[in-house]
């Protein structure tokens, strides 16, 4: 009983403290998100890519956020020629 006690005292202390900043959190992790999409797309525009190696292997579990980020980023359609977008 009093660790069901303790877990919603300890859930209201933190939503008490984080709810402030939550909007502030998302955009942040929204602009690390993108940066990280452009680092991975990025030999495809033609841009040196000194991690291409390691974010290879990413570009499958990437692919299904393509088209929002390309979106987000205000590109119509997909930039690149060889790798369209699946809508576009």
């Amino acid at each position: 009983m009093k660790f069901i006690r303790f877990r919603a005292i300890s859930k209201g202390i933190e939503e008490f403290y984080f709810s402030k900043y939550r909007g502030v959190l998302k955009r942040q992790k929204r602009e690390i998100d993108d940066f990280f999409m452009i680092i991975t797309f990025s030999e495809m525009m033609g841009i040196p890519n000194p991690f291409e190696f390691y974010t290879l292997e990413m570009l499958p579990e990437l692919m299904p956020k393509f088209h929002q980020w390309h979106k987000r980023m205000g590109l119509e359609y997909s930039v690149f020629d060889n790798f369209p977008c699946t809508c576009c």
